[in-house]
């Protein structure tokens, strides 16, 4: 009698690790209803678990115990999960040793699935807000820890933190984000870019590759939700995995984040709710 083949898991597009919330729409909380609403197979890992964000007050819950989140990870591996995985996300961690932890996974994933890609956003904090991560996080994100991400969407605010110097033209934001261009990082994309805008009615990104460099600007929209850079980068992920090239990726990104939160400014809601503006 012959013995049956091994069961293997089914393929999976992308494994999305960052902040989960119970009520809210960042980290997780948006990246993984997005990433499904783009008809792609999405498995999530939080860093943190939160009632709702920080921003409503003190929430209950907090950040994954580095034993938990160093189990997630290796039951991923355990199952065979990563070598049939097309890309990992990485945004908001939780605290410093997991990122530590990330950095022993990761060279681990790629070996066992050399055609994976990777991409961080490596969240630490916005324009108005500050840091708002351990700054040994912060620390962290400036050592070659990066240089595993194949991409990296820091906002201008990040980038300044990464570069460690303050930013105020396109040619500086171009410099800074070149610099990031290290190991395995082939792309960096800048969202709220200084120097690109070209009114304090626009919103400037920066796309910096070894070749060029591309600048993108939209309207801003009025609108307090927040999350949309978690959002932006998981629809940005969706459209290369789905063979676009940057050139339309970027701006169908774009377009799709600005109908999500001017159809959220129109209910006057306080977070992203239904997603049909997205197709």
């Amino acid at each position: 009698m012959q013995q049956g083949s091994k069961l293997r898991p089914p393929p999976i597009d992308v494994i999305t690790i960052q902040s989960q919330v119970v009520y809210g729409s960042v980290g997780n909380g948006i990246a993984y209803r997005t990433l499904l609403k783009k008809n792609l197979e999405v498995l999530q890992v939080p860093s943190v678990l939160f009632g709702c964000p920080p921003y409503y007050g003190a929430p209950h819950g907090g950040a994954i115990s580095s034993e938990w989140f160093s189990g997630f990870l290796e039951d991923l591996i355990a199952r065979e999960v990563v070598c049939r995985a097309r890309a990992i996300i990485i945004g908001y961690l939780g605290d410093v040793a997991q990122c530590h932890i990330l950095a022993d996974w990761l060279p681990r994933v790629i070996t066992l699935n050399p055609g994976i890609k990777i991409y961080i956003d490596p969240v630490m904090g916005d324009y108005g807000e500050g840091v708002y991560v351990d700054k040994r996080l912060v620390e962290r994100y400036r050592s070659p820890y990066l240089n595993l991400a194949h991409g990296l969407t820091p906002n201008g605010f990040e980038l300044e933190q990464l570069c460690g110097m303050a930013l105020s033209t396109r040619e500086q934001t171009e410099q800074a984000a070149r610099a990031l261009l290290k190991g395995n990082t082939q792309w960096v994309l800048v969202t709220s870019a200084p120097g690109v805008a070209n009114s304090e009615q626009e919103v400037g990104l920066l796309l910096v590759t070894a070749d060029e460099a591309q600048s993108f600007t939209h309207a801003k929209i009025d609108s307090p939700v927040k999350g949309t850079g978690d959002m932006f980068t998981a629809l940005l992920i969706a459209h290369l995995l789905q063979g676009e090239p940057f050139s339309k990726a970027v701006p169908t990104a774009i377009h799709e984040v600005c109908a999500v939160l001017e159809d959220a400014a129109r209910h006057g809601w306080q977070e992203i709710g239904h997603l049909r503006a997205l197709k």
